[in-house]
């Protein structure tokens, strides 16, 4: 059964260790985002940019809508409800468009910022062209090395 990684995975270094790992394959999320070809707002992208590696945080985890974004306005809300054990309703509404008002309207204080950990590694775009080159030359030039320093066996 062909085993894919995902998370977490935004350079050839993360390519390499899913490889070593056992993975098939690999699935990249957030790196995508900032390609040129993405058409969300250049606030998403910006904002990804700009952010550290601690700077995500998980909402949703009571309404079963389980999902990373980067901290902003709407996650201090969402943390306020979750705190006060609001009913599940007023979550969803809360919700409710944030993630078009994000990736579409631009407004990352109050929008829905979907985005791995991996962002506060991320700080430039690129075609994804680009990205995909650049990521499989790190993994393999890491490959080669490992092949190198285990002399091929692989037991």
């Amino acid at each position: 059964i062909p085993v894919i990684a995902a998370g977490g995975i935004g350079d050839g270094r993360g390519i390499a260790a899913a490889f070593c790992l056992g993975a098939s394959g690999v699935q990249v999320g957030t790196r995508f985002v900032l390609a040129k070809e993405c058409r969300v707002h250049q606030n998403y992208k910006d904002k990804i940019k700009k952010a550290g590696d601690t700077d995500t945080a998980v909402t949703g985890r009571k309404t079963g809508h389980t999902v990373r974004v980067l901290k902003n306005r709407l996650v201090t809300q969402f943390k306020e409800l979750e705190k006060n054990n609001s009913s599940i309703e007023e979550m969803e509404a809360l919700g409710r468009g944030r993630l078009y008002m994000a990736a579409v309207e631009g407004n990352v204080d109050y929008g829905s910022v979907m985005s791995g950990q991996i962002a506060g590694l991320l700080n430039k775009e690129q075609s994804c062209k680009e990205i995909i080159n650049e990521m499989f030359e790190e993994a393999e030039k890491i490959m080669r090395n490992l092949i190198f320093i285990t002399g091929g066996r692989n037991e």
